[in-house]
């Protein structure tokens, strides 16, 4: 077998069943071995390699299947970085193969080589966001990395991996024995300490104000039943992380929606008062925990944490831990569940003053949301786009956000109701996420809505994507808020540096009008059905027209990028630096709203 065909069959093997990538000259040899193997493995284009890398990255988390890119040699690997980057910070398995230089060739500064300090030097620049790399010499050796690479990604906090496949590996034939991959590594979870789960249990037991806060080791680990049932036996508040939403259903009594800088009233309300704190499979980063302001959003070690992750570091690096437990989500909350039934009785927590607060919070929460909601403004507000959406999108249906506004908006006013059903970019948050995530989202769950909500800046990042889409019938509702703008940072320049402080934030001419996309027009000239939105009112049809096409359908709503309708909704706080030249801006803002 050649070397590209060796890497062929062992993702079949594996299981895998979609690789998105891009042709090139470093990689033609290992795109050749996948032509006799269609019937067995979908390979699928990309317009540009960070896009193939999200495609894969939202293929995994809408199916929880790992994904594969093959990209080529130079700049083929190097666009990919964005993309390892992003499902490195959020844990998340991917397989990413570049083509590599000749090993006959190598330290010569062949096209596309990177040749200084090192020889073929790109592994080097993907070390920080991978959890291994390989780079084979010899064809014998690929057998071995496969099962490797697999190991590593899956095991323990998963991550991606990177395989740089010089050209000659990939096209050089040799005797190999294929090994079941599965055999080399184990599927057993880590269970956690009985003497620390026992002293977690009977914190819980004793607390009088229980709070959970659920991240996305919940989801990963297919722990979310077990969360729900543990929240109803203590009659607990449930938050979550951005990575976390989903684990727990937002129309649930206990759920107390979200915390942080750009939380809700009631998640805020509920954490910062918190006698203890259950966290599972959370980094507590700063957007949810108000930069780590004591008494903001959380309140440690006031109040007592309990801290549940799979890897140790993340134990006590943000807060100070009562109790800290390495294991998986699913078998430490597992145990916990049948710790509480065998030593306790499930909490009458209708009646207990904690739950009234709850309920009554979210009616603040409501009460504060409605302004943008009912506001009679043209162009209308992305809170009303997402109101509206949410009334005809399936109660399934799978929901995929980019950085800044739309996906703090999301996460705040678009409940979900189940695992798997939110994906956005958690840790690197990156801006043009969103759409060529929702094509692999939808690929690992076709029979699944999946509607992807992203700025005009994010569909200026990416939007070329929609090619793919249309090449595909990748039947995904591409819903983008248009306000001509980076309206996130535009308002955050004017609310924390001065009313004229803005720059660039704003899309102009040379002669200093306003500038808008039409990205309706651009998904039009890609193949895709679309339509432009400036009513509320029209959003909700627009979705179903878009729903019943069965297509790839861009949605381009006409949104205010004018204060207060484009502002969000800061319930605590996140620290941005000010120059002192500036003077007291910033805590006159924090102090005008109320955070």
């Amino acid at each position: 077998m050649t070397g590209g065909q060796i890497i062929v069959d062992h993702l079949i093997r594996e299981g895998v069943t979609h690789v998105f990538g891009i042709p090139g000259h470093g990689d033609t040899a290992l795109m050749d071995a996948f032509v006799d193997r269609k019937e067995e493995i979908n390979l699928l284009p990309a317009m540009h390699e960070q896009n193939a890398s999200h495609m894969a990255d939202g293929f995994y988390r809408s199916s929880g299947k790992v994904a594969a890119v093959v990209t080529s040699i130079g700049p083929g690997a190097t666009n990919t970085l964005t993309g390892i980057a992003t499902a490195f910070a959020d844990s998340l398995p991917q397989l990413v193969i570049t083509g590599g230089v000749h090993t006959y060739m190598m330290g010569r500064g062949v096209l596309q080589e990177l040749d200084r300090p090192h020889s073929d030097n790109f592994p080097r620049m993907a070390e920080p966001v991978v959890k291994r790399w390989f780079n084979p010499s010899h064809v014998e050796q690929i057998p071995n990395m496969m099962e490797q690479a697999f190991n590593a990604m899956l095991e323990g906090r998963m991550g991606p991996v990177l395989l740089n496949v010089p050209q000659d590996i990939q096209a050089e034939t040799g005797n190999v024995v294929i090994n079941d991959g599965k055999k080399r590594r184990t599927a057993a979870r880590t269970y956690g300490d009985p003497t620390y789960i026992a002293e977690a249990v009977q914190l819980l037991i004793a607390a009088d104000r229980p709070v959970i806060l659920a991240g996305g080791g919940v989801i990963t680990a297919e722990a979310t039943e077990i969360l729900r049932e543990i929240a109803e036996f203590l009659g607990a508040p449930v938050t979550t992380s951005f990575m976390g939403k989903g684990s727990f259903p937002e129309d649930h009594e206990l759920f107390a929606c979200a915390c942080g800088d750009l939380g809700s009233i009631p998640g805020n309300a509920m954490t910062r008062t918190a006698d203890v704190l259950l966290a599972i499979g959370c980094r507590f980063s700063d957007r949810i925990t108000s930069s780590y302001q004591p008494g903001i959003t959380f309140d440690i070690p006031k109040t007592k944490l309990i801290q549940v992750d799979l890897d140790g570091f993340e134990i006590g690096k943000n807060y100070p831990v009562e109790v800290g437990i390495v294991g998986d989500a699913k078998a430490v909350l597992s145990a916990i569940l049948d710790a509480l039934k065998t030593i306790a009785k499930p909490r009458d927590y209708k009646n207990s003053a904690q739950f009234k607060e709850l309920l009554a919070r979210k009616v603040e929460w409501e009460e504060f949301l409605r302004p943008l909601r009912t506001a009679n403004v043209q162009p209308m507000t992305a809170s009303q786009v997402l109101v509206e959406a949410r009334k005809v999108l399936p109660r399934d249906a799978i929901v995929v956000t980019d950085s800044s506004n739309p996906q703090n908006q999301v996460f705040n006013e678009f409940p979900v109701y189940g695992p798997r059903q939110h994906i956005t970019p958690g840790g690197m948050s990156g801006i043009g996420f969103a759409l060529p995530a929702a094509i692999g989202a939808k690929l690992g769950k076709p029979e699944a809505p999946v509607c992807a909500v992203f700025g005009d800046g994010a569909f200026l990042q990416t939007g070329t994507e929609l090619a793919t889409a249309a090449m595909l019938g990748t039947a995904v509702i591409f819903l983008v808020i248009n306000n001509g703008g980076w309206g996130a940072i535009r308002n955050l320049q004017l609310n924390m540096f001065g009313e004229d402080r803005e720059i660039i934030t704003q899309f102009k001419t040379p002669d200093g009008e306003p500038w808008m996309a039409d990205a309706a027009g651009v998904a039009k000239s890609l193949g895709c059905q679309a339509e432009r939105v400036t009513d509320p009112a029209e959003i909700g049809p627009a979705i179903q027209r878009a729903l019943a096409s069965g297509k790839p359908y861009l949605i381009d709503a006409i949104c205010a990028i004018e204060r207060p309708y484009s502002n969000m909704h800061v319930t605590g706080w996140w620290d941005i630096t000010v120059p002192a030249y500036l003077g007291d801006l910033r805590a006159q803002y924090v102090k005008g709203r109320g955070f």
